[in-house]
């Protein structure tokens, strides 16, 4: 007889300048390590964690969707209180709610945003320099909104990222493309129902060379219409910068740890 298993959804937020990313890598320190060594003292049990989706060394997460199974049932919050007494101060659980055992938080997420900050500023700070991207001068706000509105609907995004996949496919919809003026600088915010990898660093880096004058929303059209390999798409942005924001699900199932 199959013993019965425990899935729970996690919302989990960090700082990722001190990991090698989300994904467990041999060797190096990762946030899905971390919290697997968390996850497997509270429980007793060795787990495996998965996640909406993976991001690059020395980005961030503020909404981080992850599942994991248990073989007994835990009192979400009692879970949750268990894997923050665990965590290094850069980690947090902020919520855990049991769902279905279907649950997949990569195949059933309906849309994910992330956000892009930039400093301009002629002198560097170093605080909070970790958390956005340093430019020595403002960036001109107007042909990057036009710049960034090019970007949205249904494309072919091979120019921009590849696919998490071998041969997958590079067509995604992205329906929020928004350059925003902050105290301190510039934050861009991009939604979409998937992204490539790397894109959304590529789609920051060649909005911020469009407010600097070093290319064209017309470039970026061209990419978009002509797609090429990644390579013609050079503008990658530091990934210090990056902070996926929110990964959000349809079912009302998932609400609790999407919203």
């Amino acid at each position: 007889m199959t013993p019965e298993r425990f899935t729970y959804g996690l919302k989990v937020a960090y700082d990722g300048s001190a990991y090698h990313g989300w994904q467990r890598q041999p060797g190096v320190a990762t946030v899905a390590g971390r919290l697997e060594e968390a996850l497997a003292s509270s429980t007793g049990q060795a787990v495996i964690v998965s996640a909406a989706g993976r991001t690059d060394a020395g980005a961030h997460a503020l909404g981080q969707v992850a599942r994991v199974q248990l073989d007994t049932a835990w009192d979400p919050s009692a879970l949750r209180a268990a894997c923050n007494r665990l965590l290094p101060a850069d980690v947090r659980v902020l919520e855990v709610a049991r769902m279905s055992d279907s649950f997949d938080p990569r195949r059933d997420a309906w849309r994910r945003t992330y956000r892009y900050l930039v400093r301009t500023a002629a002198r560097p700070q170093p605080v909070g320099r970790m958390y956005w991207w340093e430019q020595p001068r403002p960036l001109e706000l107007a042909p990057m909104r036009l710049a960034a509105r090019r970007l949205l609907g249904r494309h072919d995004f091979a120019a921009f990222g590849s696919s998490p996949a071998p041969g997958g496919s590079t067509v995604r919809t992205l329906d929020r493309s928004e350059v925003a003026e902050t105290r301190d600088g510039v934050r861009l915010e991009f939604r979409a129902d998937a992204f490539l990898r790397g894109m959304v660093r590529s789609l920051a880096g060649c909005l911020v060379a469009v407010g600097a004058g070093r290319l064209t929303g017309a470039a970026l059209q061209q990419w978009l219409e002509r797609p090429l390999p990644r390579a013609a798409s050079p503008w990658a942005a530091p990934a210090r910068g990056l902070h996926l924001w929110q990964v959000e699900y349809r079912w009302p199932v998932h609400k609790g740890v999407a919203a």
